[in-house]
């Protein structure tokens, strides 16, 4: 070597060294095995190399260190022919770092080589990060498929409960639920003949709570991010924590189609585990030129209670391009745009009233654009909401109730009743009341779990006066703990509203996402109950169908919506709630669910 080579490799050295010393603080793990002696390794050497107390597959000698063209020494782990499953394929262990910190968030990367003539099959196991006690576990490895697709393959300490769960989870940006139809256009593939950089992230979610992040990056790009995980910890988990390495990879399932049809190996490098973004060293920086800012309002913002607000949020990547725009308030998530203008609250939005209804108080309004390479910059704004003095309620009101001919109401708020429980399972309430003849038909609530049953029809055992001044109703025997009692009656705004007339319990039922006014500025906590039918869309994106998953009523009209808000068809649905989009053009629209109490726009995209 010559002496200009000499110094441009030790000036490169040096470069590499400073940037890794001011990185070293936030990384929890490091093995690139250059430290290790080539060869074949046994299970107890393997467990003084790695530091692990076990180590499946390297005494049946499928666990070797391997000197590889400039990468210096790799793991290299084999997959023998017609084996599968931990105890026949692959190598299968656990690491912990030294001091045996847990952290509620981290980011692992490493590198793995697939050789050309690799069969990928139906399906193998690869590293991911993991929580591990004596008695109690979380892994969250990832998965390779046909053709090398990408997938997170998730195991948590308590099986999630929500209908459509799945642990195989893909590396997609558009719907990595989604299993049914092949793989989703825009997941990765591991590429043959070539080292492939993985990196995850993982933030556990407040237990209870859909406030995870489960993240991916394949060669540098982002692949794959889920901001609202609720799976990482149920109620009750909070000492679980990330705490180690699931070293494990293997050829799984059991049917021939897992099987490889010869003797295969993998090669796997640089495993890092840290408190910050990793990056795969290709020039991807923090640097990149990532501007965002609100273009209505363009600064702070003052309103009165009641206001009808709608914003838009310009973003710009000079080299690369947005991937999304999220809007929050007071850091709670509202809605993500993908498409431009990033705009919320307008008509055609999914949901008008999105940032509307907010109380008298500071709000701060906050803006995160993410682009393209998974870079991300925030813009924020005040908004003051100020007192807004138009709601005039009095009880017992000085005139008896109009005529309410089967009316729906699908939300209710309550204000005084220190139950959280109550009503929580009402779906809807509704009323049929004829002044002209006193009749009163109807005073009934659907339920969503049949308690005391699923419809409750109060009107043949209530007594009631709601025809002359100081309307009232006495509720008995209703099966709701807390409703029985007396109430002065009134209707507001197009609400029906119920008084207790011994205890502060307020009742409102409505139609609106907003707080009732009467509700509003009396300094106690408001409850408000809305499990009006959730309604999803799958598969979303579509080629060809689309089921309507959640539909509970019947005689429902179903229209598609074009992005310029123009009805352009009446859906038809088969029995199994199945829409055909293939005669539609590629594009964004809307599918606007509606009946006599109900109405909802769902987005989805034809491709």
């Amino acid at each position: 070597m010559n002496y200009k080579s000499l110094r441009n490799k030790l000036v490169g050295y040096m470069l590499t060294t400073t940037a890794f010393v001011f990185a070293q603080q936030d990384i929890v793990y490091q093995n690139n095995f250059d430290q290790l002696q080539p060869g074949q390794y046994d299970e107890e050497q393997a467990k003084e190399a790695l530091g692990v107390n076990f180590c499946k597959g390297a005494d049946e000698g499928r666990v070797f260190v391997s000197e590889f063209r400039s990468k210096g020494n790799v793991l290299m782990v084999k997959y023998p022919k017609g084996k599968v499953k931990t105890n026949d394929s692959g190598m299968h262990t656990k690491v912990f770092w030294n001091n045996f910190e847990s952290f509620e968030e981290l980011y692992f990367s490493y590198n793995v080589y697939i050789p050309e003539d690799f069969e990928f099959r139906a399906g193998a196991k690869l590293p991911g990060l993991a929580y591990q006690t004596r008695d109690r576990n979380m892994s969250l490895r990832l998965m390779w498929r046909y053709d090398g697709l990408l997938e997170f393959y998730n195991h948590f300490e308590t099986r999630p409960s929500w209908d459509g769960w799945t642990a195989s989870v893909n590396w997609s940006l558009l719907d990595p639920y989604d299993e049914r139809g092949g793989p989703q256009p825009d997941q990765v593939k591991l590429q043959k003949g070539a080292w492939n950089h993985i990196e995850v992230y993982h933030k556990l979610n407040t237990p209870g709570q859909n406030d995870g992040i489960m993240r991916g990056w394949f060669n540098g790009e982002l692949a794959i991010d889920i901001t609202d995980n609720r799976d990482y910890r149920q109620l009750g988990e909070g000492d679980i924590k990330l705490n180690g390495i699931y070293l494990s990879t293997f050829f799984g399932g059991s049917s021939n189609d897992f099987k490889p049809t010869k003797d295969q190996y993998a090669y796997f490098d640089d495993f890092i585990v840290s408190k910050t973004r990793i990056g795969d060293n290709s020039g991807e920086g923090d640097n990149s030129p990532l501007s965002v800012r609100f273009k209505t309002p363009s600064s702070d913002l003052t309103l009165q209670e009641g206001y009808d607000l709608d914003v838009e949020v310009e973003a710009n990547d000079a080299i690369g391009s947005i991937r999304e725009v999220k809007l929050y308030v007071n850091d709670i998530f509202i809605r993500r745009e993908r498409i431009i203008p990033y705009t919320w609250g307008h008509d055609r939005s999914p949901n008008p009233e999105e940032l509307n209804g907010l109380t008298a108080g500071t709000y701060q309004i906050k803006a995160i654009a993410t682009n393209n390479r998974g870079d991300s910059n925030e813009t924020s704004f005040t908004l003051t909401v100020q007192n807004n003095n138009a709601c005039n309620f009095v009880l017992p009101a000085s005139q008896g109730i109009s005529g309410l001919d089967n009316i729906y109401y699908d939300h209710v708020y309550v204000m005084g009743n220190n139950d959280s429980n109550f009503l929580n399972n009402f779906v809807n309430f509704s009323i049929k009341w004829n002044p002209q003849y006193d009749e009163l038909s109807k005073f009934a609530v659907l339920t969503n779990n049949g308690s005391p049953n699923w419809y409750v029809d109060f009107s043949k055992t209530a007594q009631f006066q709601l025809k002359d001044v100081q309307p009232e109703i006495t509720l008995k025997n209703t099966g709701f703990e807390g409703l029985d009692d007396s109430y002065w009656v009134t209707v507001q705004d197009e609400e029906l509203i119920l008084k207790s007339k011994s205890r502060s319990t307020l009742i409102c039922f409505s139609n609106s996402e907003e707080v009732p006014l009467c509700m509003r500025n009396k300094n106690q906590e408001i409850t408000a109950v809305h499990n009006t039918q959730k309604i999803r869309l799958h598969p979303n994106p579509s080629t060809s169908f689309i089921q309507l998953q959640g539909l509970l009523r019947k005689n429902t009209s179903v229209h598609i919506v074009n992005s310029a808000g123009t009805i352009i068809a009446n859906a038809a649905l088969d029995k199994n709630n199945m829409l055909d989009v293939t005669g539609l053009s590629n594009g964004y629209y809307f599918l606007v669910v509606k009946d006599d109490r109900y109405q909802k726009a769902i987005p989805f995209v034809k491709y």
